[in-house]
């Protein structure tokens, strides 16, 4: 498979609906095979993930390897560099990018401006290709949880946003479009119906899935076209083979170095000419695993609060927090010979870490495995690999879940802890434990794929601990995104929290190259079948 990006104009309009940091459409404008894709146009509300998806843009349109160095000073945060400076010195490409990428809210923007931004993108072309992911907290297994019962669950508007995608493929009729959402959509019920079946049946014919109202909103098209909706990893004939199951994608089986499972659909247009089945994604030769795309980062440790919000970067600080009673409560718990030498040799490094990371580190840093997807030498270094703040309580169970993992080669579920390690609560205490804790703090294991990386990120790091007991902390930024597979060059926009929910939330880049491979191939035929017809018509 080829990695190299190209920059310039393609064939096949893009349009990104819902598109967070621009994770789908990254994917599709990187792809470089016989045809292209031209992402024209990415719609988000969130300010940050915007501005993210903008810069994202500028850097897109100069012809591979050709992006001036300004933008790297600015992402290093190097020489003063404004984001506003760049933009001044090349504003022809930064009025292109602010064109396409959209600050706007769907089902808030009036529908008739959403709809012109959309027809002048896609500026009538026979074959153009539809991305988005409608918000999907409400469909998740963990979101229905802490909603259950409460009026704002059945009254959660995000059970509905994708009408608003539906209304677009009502209208403009894309030749393909790519859905994505979370695996708990699959058994979601919203008013008693189940949501998958109902989106799937609007999905399958567009126009009659509105509403009378709704389609008093949208231009009526002269040729209301259906859909069957493909898995992209399923071979089918049509999509009556398929069960809701099949089109879930696990990542971990296409080179994402995460287990993310997730519900992505290909709608294609009823009037594809070509054979079936359709093609599909091809799984990876093997796993990559958490190491091959983080071990070459440099080391970095946390840094610590002291109490009252009051935060130390001071390395002796950080090692007294962990150190802390480690010898008096911690230590004697442990029964298990080889861990209490692994605890012990994890303290001792602990005063070899004196560095909590930078906006940008110099240096050489190349990952065992996605290199040519990940890395960019231009970059000379690392950004945004800064480690955040842990309570020295935290702290201390960062790093035995990390030396548990490193003897056991699984992550420590809570009664793994020793007593004294444990949270201060009740369900904890309780003699059946209790499940909300039971995971409560999880260590990524070197050599097997990363847990999914999530938006929760954002708020703690307990369920994404470094592997080394010795850096003892949480992920930062670049390693989160390294995961998600956004190549290291992707500056997000926002402060740290702005960027893990960014991350949290996106499509892996390299997954929808692969995704991108699939349609381009389903379009190649499309166009190359549809010739013929053109001829006999023009005669």
């Amino acid at each position: 498979m080829d990695y190299q990006r190209i920059q310039g104009k393609t064939s096949v309009p893009v349009v990104d609906l819902f598109a967070g940091p621009g994770g789908l459409s990254e994917g599709f404008a990187a792809y470089s095979g016989h045809l292209g894709f031209d992402v024209r146009l990415s719609i988000e509300k969130d300010n940050a993930a915007h501005r993210t998806l903008e810069l994202r843009s500028f850097f897109r349109q100069f012809a591979l390897g050709d992006a001036p160095e300004l933008y790297y000073d600015y992402i290093r945060g190097e020489k003063g560099v404004t984001r506003q400076d760049l933009l001044d010195a090349y504003p022809e490409q930064a009025r292109a990018a602010a064109h396409i990428a959209w600050h706007s809210e769907l089902g808030v923007a009036p529908l008739n401006q959403v709809l012109g931004r959309i027809g002048t993108a896609v500026d009538g072309a026979q074959q153009w290709v539809l991305l988005g992911g409608p918000p999907c907290q409400a469909y998740s297994v963990i979101g229905r949880a802490r909603m259950k019962g409460s009026e704002s669950f059945e009254g959660d508007r995000r059970h509905t946003l994708y009408q608003e995608y539906l209304k677009i493929v009502a209208a403009y009729q894309p030749t393909v479009f790519v859905m994505e959402n979370v695996k708990g959509i699959l058994s979601s019920r919203h008013k008693n119906s189940r949501i998958f079946q109902k989106i799937l049946s609007d999905l399958r014919d567009p126009w009659e899935g509105l509403s009378a109202e709704e389609r008093l909103e949208i231009p009526q098209p002269s040729t209301k076209h259906t859909y069957q909706i493909f898995s992209f990893t399923r071979p089918a004939q049509c999509e009556g083979e398929l069960a809701p199951e099949d089109y879930v994608i696990r990542g971990e089986r296409h080179g994402v170095p995460q287990t993310r499972h997730r519900v992505i659909l290909l709608g294609v247009r009823s009037d594809y000419p070509g054979p079936l089945p359709l093609p599909t994604l091809t799984e990876a030769p093997h796993r990559v695993s958490v190491r091959e795309v983080i071990g070459d980062l440099p080391s970095v440790r946390s840094l610590v609060t002291m109490g009252r919000r009051r935060i130390s970067r001071d390395a002796e600080d950080w090692v007294a927090a962990i150190r802390n009673g480690w010898s008096e409560s911690v230590l004697p718990q442990v029964d298990e010979e080889n861990l209490r030498r692994q605890l012990d040799d994890a303290a001792i490094l602990l005063e070899h870490f004196s560095d909590n990371g930078e906006p940008f580190i110099p240096g050489r840093a190349i990952p065992a495995q996605l290199s040519e997807w990940l890395s960019d030498g231009r970059l000379r270094g690392v950004i945004q690999h800064q480690a955040r703040a842990h309570m020295p309580s935290d702290l201390q169970r960062y790093l035995y879940a990390a030396c548990y993992a490193h003897c056991s080669g699984a992550s420590p579920k809570i009664r793994d802890f020793p007593e004294a390690l444990w949270p201060n609560h009740a369900n904890v205490r309780a003699k059946d434990g209790g499940t909300d804790f039971e995971d409560r703090f999880r260590v990524q294991l070197w050599d097997k794929p990363s847990s999914t990386i999530t938006s929760h990120i954002a708020k703690d790091g307990h369920y994404y601990i470094h592997p080394d007991p010795a850096q003892c902390r949480s992920l930062t930024v670049r390693e989160a995104a390294r995961l998600q597979t956004f190549p290291d060059n992707y500056f997000f926009d926002g402060n740290r929290t702005n960027a893990f929910g960014q991350i949290g939330n996106a499509v892996p880049p390299y997954l929808a190259f692969q995704l991108a491979d699939v349609v381009a191939e389903i379009i190649d035929i499309w166009s190359a079948m549809a010739v013929p017809t053109q001829a006999v018509a023009a005669r």
